[in-house]
């Protein structure tokens, strides 16, 4: 079984790089990435956006606080805090995290990602 923390830690050097080959590779094609604001993405229209200029990370920090490894999937809750562009404009995000990665045969890659604010954080910086 691959070490997911370091996948996860190439997931995210990825993102603050804007790295969509890197991305499209850690991604499942079922990917479901919710926001913090409660939209989410497909796998494709997540990497249309980051190649558009959507999503400029600037910084990320992202602990793993449990983990939990299933047959065929692994289970990451933690914090992430971010400060990001989000379609120009810049936020900071503070959230707890649950990260779904599973075994598809031929690698293990990103099949769920959704962050709650954390209590006291302002849901429009997220």
């Amino acid at each position: 079984m691959p070490d997911i923390q370091a996948l996860e830690d190439r997931r995210y050097a990825a993102m603050r790089a804007g790295d969509v080959t890197t991305l499209r590779d850690l991604l499942s094609a079922r990917l479901r990435y919710t926001h913090s604001l409660g939209d989410h993405d497909t796998r494709d229209s997540y990497l249309a956006k980051v190649a558009a200029g959507h999503f400029v990370y600037h910084r990320i920090d992202h602990p793993v606080e449990w983990s939990e490894r299933l047959p065929g999937a692994v289970l990451l809750a933690g914090r992430m805090a971010a400060e990001v562009d989000v379609g120009g404009e810049p936020r900071r995000i503070n959230n707890a995290f649950l990260a779904v990665w599973a075994d598809e045969g031929d690698a293990w890659r990103l099949i769920a990602y959704q962050p709650t604010p954390m209590p006291g954080a302002d849901p429009l910086q997220a």
